[in-house]
């Protein structure tokens, strides 16, 4: 029961790829409709694919800023809720050219495999912001999040 590991392995694998590449289209193209974001201080849902670009793309700034050059995925655990929908706790590891660690971060997602492939409906950011702030004081970058 449930999506298999080695798909959503390679899921997200793609999803690193569209990330290092800063293309907004890509990633929103793993999404589904509608498709929920929901952290501490956020929370929305996006019902078309060019507003899950633009709000996928408004993070861009900051990544670059930080020096973000590669994100690697590592799924922590799997949990299929049925045989289509799956919760997956995923660790993602911003490197920078020099494949240094910038920062770690964790999320939660919800997957679906629809007809067309796997798609992102909610993803949780556990630690995002913590973890973007101390990258921000280790590396001397003004977040300017205001």
């Amino acid at each position: 029961m449930g999506i298999e590991e080695q798909r959503l392995s390679e899921f997200f694998d793609r999803y690193a790829e569209a990330l290092r590449a800063f293309d907004a289209e890509a990633t929103a193209r793993l999404w589904g409709l509608p498709g929920m974001l929901i952290t501490d201080d956020f929370a929305g849902a996006l019902e078309s694919r060019a507003d899950l670009a633009d709000a996928l793309a408004s993070s861009y700034p900051l990544y670059r800023r930080l020096g973000l050059d590669s994100a690697v995925p590592e799924i922590r655990a799997i949990s299929a809720l049925t045989d289509r929908i799956s919760t997956v706790r995923l660790r993602w590891s911003y490197l920078d050219d020099a494949d240094e660690l910038i920062v770690t971060s964790d999320y939660e997602y919800l997957v679906r495999d629809d007809a067309d492939g796997l798609h992102i409906y909610l993803a949780v950011g556990i630690d995002e912001m913590d973890a973007l702030r101390r990258a921000a004081v280790a590396r001397d970058v003004d977040l300017d999040l205001g």
